[in-house]
């Protein structure tokens, strides 16, 4: 009777009946004999579901009855997911591939496990494996492609991806086809004899209007909830504050979390509530974050449609989206008007393309007039973002000016693209005897630094000359690190944020190229605020000869390099980069202007 109960239960599904195909099941867990299939189908849809204990029941008794089944092993890999529980995860997943060395399932969590473990090497090696049995698996070809981005081969990323989107179109795929095309290189950077030392750009590579079409295209396949039209929540200028929601996976200790703060303590609260939606593993960065946002709600494991309850409970006026299309966002709610007004700001450094969407927050640097990044800009005064004064950040620590000069990125491996990579190798040719250290969460793996380092040589650059440190996680640690460099190097086209903000706190200069895109303007942004874009003292380049010309210009000149090193810090509190009132101020006049516009 195990296949009859089965076929009745897809046949709940097919009409939509998760609980119906969940009730019929639950009689698997007293049969007798054992009904392995039955149990199997209802510890998947207990996942689904969140049904933890559910799912633990039925996996006990199909284990039971089939010790070596590998996807009974699997799902035991997918329960220890859902509950944080990675000791436990990566040695059923391990198993279940010993049982079966193309088990789905097991290859697509194994990939992801150990690429949160920073073993992208072992990570790759196990999606192979799986793919070269199973090529359309397309659970396991998306594990893959978030390995290859993080490692720093977003053209393979972006290909897995594409190929995935066309065989097996999940949100899941659909988010991160849009995101991989952020970290293509640019076709063109005012340039217009093609750098021979540069590998050609993927065929991806697109012009900004192009990404953002592609964005449209791809966001309207995600599937709205069923949702009433939003009502107007009676929000008026002057009459009562914003409610304004904060939804994100990353209200922690992530970039999201340090650059939302400044908002959070500096929001005048007769003019912005904020209601903190956060959908991560909280930590210590959350409870500070907490601590200045009461109204905190906390939906790890509520679907879409609670949340949309919720905002619309609370009364939201205005739905900031601070994850766009990277992981942990909720797609099928943001591509929902589930509040009268929805910005991006933050997270993600694009247009969405969600029809439902009313625009993007930046600035005039990211977001210039005529920009292909956005439908709609919604432009603050001053900078996109703002510095907290970083707290016990080690004091600033003076360079010889005499001797090789050490240039330095502290960025993610995504970042490093061909032209990164052609124009950095330029930059070391163009000063003889100096050095590059990178340092990231990827060069903690052995496989990766060896791919990183042959890039680096094919262009060029004698291993002698470059260091890959692997990441320091400790706060102070890695910002002692600047210690040790001149000049740090702006990748492209996704500009550093973060570790520009931090370069520079540390009294290092940095050299950045902006592109067109949104994430290839960061950079002009920072910079063009702390006086740094124009003038004597100009670090903004204007074509790859000019990043080449200013960074070996600042390698020569020692006395300008210590003269900048001993006053960074106080230029950018002079800037206003750390005025945090300043900047929330600014922020809510730009949260009542894009909602007085309705």
């Amino acid at each position: 009777m195990d296949a009859n109960t089965v076929g009745q239960a897809h046949a709940l599904l097919r009409r939509g009946d998760i609980s119906g195909a969940i009730g019929l099941l639950r009689g698997a867990l007293t049969a007798t004999p054992a009904q392995p299939q039955s149990l199997k189908l209802l510890a998947r849809l207990a996942l689904r579901e969140q049904q933890s204990a559910l799912a633990a029941s039925a996996l006990e008794r199909a284990q039971a009855a089939l010790p070596d089944d590998a996807e009974i092993h699997a799902l035991r890999a997918a329960a220890a997911k859902i509950a944080g529980d990675i000791d436990a995860l990566v040695p059923a997943a391990r198993h279940a591939l010993t049982l079966d060395p193309g088990e789905p399932l097991a290859a697509a969590l194994l990939t992801e496990a150990l690429r949160d473990r920073l073993q992208l090497g072992e990570a790759l090696a196990v999606a192979d494996a799986c793919l070269a049995r199973r090529p359309h698996d397309w659970g396991t070809r998306l594990a893959r492609a978030d390995v290859l981005q993080f490692a720093g081969e977003a053209a393979a990323a972006a290909a897995d991806a594409r190929h995935t989107l066309d065989h097996a179109p999940s949100l899941q795929a659909i988010t991160f086809a849009c995101q991989s095309l952020l970290y293509l290189d640019e076709p063109a950077l005012d340039e217009p004899a093609r750098d021979e030392s540069a590998p050609a750009a993927p065929a991806d590579g697109a012009p900004a209007a192009a990404i953002l079409a592609r964005h449209r295209e791809l966001a309207a396949r995600i599937p709205p909830l069923r949702l009433p039209p939003p009502r107007d929540t009676g929000w008026r200028p002057g009459q009562r504050p914003l409610r304004v929601a904060l939804l994100s996976p990353d209200l922690r200790r992530h970039p999201v979390g340090m650059f939302v703060e400044p908002l959070l303590a500096g929001w005048d609260r007769d003019r912005v509530a904020p209601i903190c939606y956060s959908d991560g593993q909280p930590d210590a960065t959350t409870q500070r974050l907490r601590a200045l946002c009461p109204q905190w709600r906390d939906l790890r494991g509520q679907p879409d449609e609670a949340v949309a309850r919720q905002l619309h409970e609370d009364g939201i006026d205005v739905l900031l989206d601070l994850a766009g299309h990277t992981h942990g966002s909720r797609p099928r709610l943001l591509a929902s008007r589930c509040v009268p007004r929805q910005l991006g700001w933050l997270g993600y450094l694009f247009d969405s393309g969600y029809a439902s969407s009313d625009g993007v927050i930046g600035d005039a640097a990211t977001l210039p007039e005529g920009t292909s990044s956005a439908r709609q800009a919604w432009r603050l005064p001053g900078s996109l973002l703002c510095l907290p004064q970083i707290q016990d950040a080690p004091d600033v620590v003076a360079r010889a000016s005499s001797g090789a000069p050490v240039f330095g990125s502290f960025n993610h491996l995504a970042k490093l693209s061909p032209r990164t990579v052609a124009l950095w190798a330029r930059v070391l040719a163009a000063v003889p005897g100096s050095r590059l250290v990178l340092c990231a969460l990827g060069l903690a793996d052995a496989p990766t630094r060896e791919r990183i380092g042959a890039r680096f040589a094919a262009a060029g650059v004698d291993p002698d000359r470059l260091q890959l440190r692997p990441p320091v996680l400790d706060p102070q640690a890695f910002l002692s690190q600047y210690a040790d460099i001149d000049i740090a190097l702006d990748p492209l086209p996704f500009n550093g944020g973060t570790t520009t903000l931090q370069a520079l706190w540390q009294g290092v200069p940095v050299v950045s190229l902006p592109g067109e895109r949104m994430a290839a303007r960061t950079g002009l942004s920072l910079l063009d605020a702390a006086g740094l874009a124009q003038g004597p003292e100009r670090l903004v380049a204007r074509d790859r000869g000019d990043y080449v010309r200013i960074a070996a210009g600042l390698a020569e000149d020692g006395a300008r390099r210590a003269r900048l090193r001993g006053s960074m810090r106080e230029r950018l509190l002079d800037s206003g980069l750390c005025d945090g009132r300043r900047f929330a101020d600014g922020f809510a006049t730009l949260l009542e202007s894009a909602t007085s516009t309705l």
